[in-house]
């Protein structure tokens, strides 16, 4: 019967004996069983700082949101791009325009920081808890987030991809649109932006 029970039991015996020496960071380790879940590496909020701070853009690739960065890189080529365009037109260059996208840059610049720090804690939160993580209100809050949510991010690149064909092609009816409005232009993009917004916060309610 001893034999019998020291065979049936030796796990216990080992338990309760001087070889159980498992290290209690690891306890299924004596078992023959790997841990229940690996640590994750987290991510530096100083390194997604520093992508931002070099590329706008690029800190927000560190982190894995890819469409967040495609979507600060295509506005500031848009901007960057529209600037260009203004000054460089044969007609008389509007001062009020050049100024309102070239005060964008900066805009854009340190939002694209600000946004890829805090980013960065709910990033390593994501990866260590998982679904636990999620927090469901905190993405309806966003309407970044909800713009870059679906197809809505191809519609982005589409509308600038028809910018900049307006701008390059110059059509005969672009151009009566561009003298008629004048300085105009950059109220009307504005008003667009913010009807944007308003219809993205009140689609949540």
């Amino acid at each position: 019967m001893s034999s019998f029970h020291e065979s049936r039991h030796p796990l216990h015996e080992e338990a309760h004996g001087e070889r159980f020496t498992a290290n209690p960071a690891d306890p299924y380790t004596h078992l023959g069983y790997q841990p229940p879940y690996y640590q994750t590496p987290r991510k530096r909020k100083w390194l997604s700082g520093l992508f931002s701070l070099l590329m706008p853009g690029t800190g927000h690739f560190y982190l894995g949101l890819m469409p967040r960065g495609l979507f600060i890189m295509g506005l500031l080529i848009v901007d960057i791009f529209t600037i260009v365009t203004l000054v460089s037109g044969n007609r008389d260059v509007s001062i009020p325009m050049v100024t309102l996208f070239a005060l964008m840059i900066p805009v854009i610049y340190f939002y694209n920081i600000f946004d890829a720090l805090q980013s960065t804690d709910a990033v390593n939160r994501r990866r260590e808890l998982g679904v636990f993580a999620d927090d469901p209100a905190s993405a309806v809050r966003d309407p970044i987030q909800r713009l870059l949510r679906g197809s809505n991010l191809g519609i982005l690149f589409i509308v600038a991809g028809s910018l900049f064909f307006l701008f390059s092609a110059k059509p005969r009816w672009f151009e009566g649109l561009f003298s008629l409005l004048g300085s105009y232009v950059g109220s009307v993009v504005l008003i667009i932006a913010g009807l944007v917004l308003f219809m993205l916060e009140s689609r949540k309610k």
